[in-house]
């Protein structure tokens, strides 16, 4: 009987270890998993597909309904190659202008899609304890998804529009180490290495200013709701004058994407130094409102209001 006992205590402690394994499979395939190297050149391409892919399908979603018979499929992967680099804020020139501006939904996208290649490669590398190792195989993936973000900077041009080369390579690399790498380090065994070697306290920190930024991009985002349920008038008309119909979802879907530009704008009025939009439109909750001109679009009704605004 003892014999059996522990015979059934083995096999039960044997399947909790079977699940994790698959589940780490189910990101890397069993033969990139057998080297941590191909783990991290096929975690951090696969990235970039992934990235690329969904920009190419929200413009393709923007772009082919209004552009009627007139639109070609090669201008719209086109373009969605050129928005998903432009993601990663590392410059954009369209029609020979610098572009600052971009719905930071495109970079959450990127965000989510790095998290998951640095923690599927941790998952791919649970047997590995050197920390060396892990440290340069983790560089090698940052490496390969920068790499393959400056694959993509030849087909991303349409006419005079553009993303450089240097801008791309430094912004993917400084995006990928600040999302990828770290979930990395979370799930491999540099966590336990870097929990050795960091005070206690910073961790703290950390999760302090964490829930602080929290607080206000929520606040932020309570106020953008509440001015547009308050100018829905105003929403009503300018979505309206874009058309109803295909024509009204590529700005609903450009509102969704920028939802996180807006909470921003409206943490950054509550804390007093205000945001800035459109043609000489300024806001602030110390300063009031200046009105230039702004575009006719539907989220832009929650700037607040006053003498001497006008849309386009």
């Amino acid at each position: 009987e003892p014999m059996a006992a522990s015979t059934v205590h083995e096999s039960s402690t044997a399947e909790p270890d079977a699940t994790p394994q698959t589940t780490r499979r189910s990101v890397v395939p069993e033969a990139a998993g057998r080297s941590p190297w191909l783990a991290a050149i096929w975690t951090g391409v696969g990235a970039v597909i992934v990235c690329a892919t969904i920009a190419i399908v929200v413009v393709a979603i923007c772009w082919l309904p209004v552009s009627g018979t007139t639109g070609r499929t090669n201008s719209a992967i086109r373009a969605g190659l050129l928005t998903f680099l432009a993601s990663l804020h590392g410059g954009i020139t369209v029609d020979g202008v610098s572009g600052q501006w971009l719905p930071l939904g495109m970079l959450l996208a990127v965000v989510l899609a790095a998290w998951r290649a640095g923690s599927g490669l941790g998952d791919a590398t649970a047997g590995e304890t050197d920390a060396l190792k892990l440290a340069l195989v983790g560089a090698a993936q940052a490496v390969t998804f920068t790499i393959g973000c400056l694959l993509v900077v030849p087909f991303a041009t349409l006419g005079t529009s553009r993303a450089p080369f240097v801008g791309v390579g430094a912004a993917a690399l400084f995006t990928f180490a600040l999302t990828g790498s770290v979930a990395f380090v979370r799930a491999s065994a540099l966590r336990a290495w870097c929990g050795q070697r960091i005070p206690s306290w910073t961790g703290r920190i950390a999760r302090a200013a964490t829930a602080a930024i929290v607080v206000y991009l929520g606040a932020g985002a309570l106020l953008v709701a509440g001015s547009l349920v308050v100018h829905h008038r105003t929403v009503d008309a300018i979505s309206a004058q874009v058309g109803g119909g295909w024509g009204g979802v590529p700005i609903l879907l450009l509102g969704v994407l920028a939802a996180p530009n807006a909470a921003i704008a409206a943490a950054s009025y509550l804390a007093g130094p205000g945001f800035s939009v459109g043609s000489g439109t300024t806001a602030s909750v110390f300063g009031g409102a200046a009105h230039g001109t702004l575009p006719a679009f539907p989220l832009l009704a929650a700037v607040p209001t006053g003498p001497g605004a006008n849309s386009v």
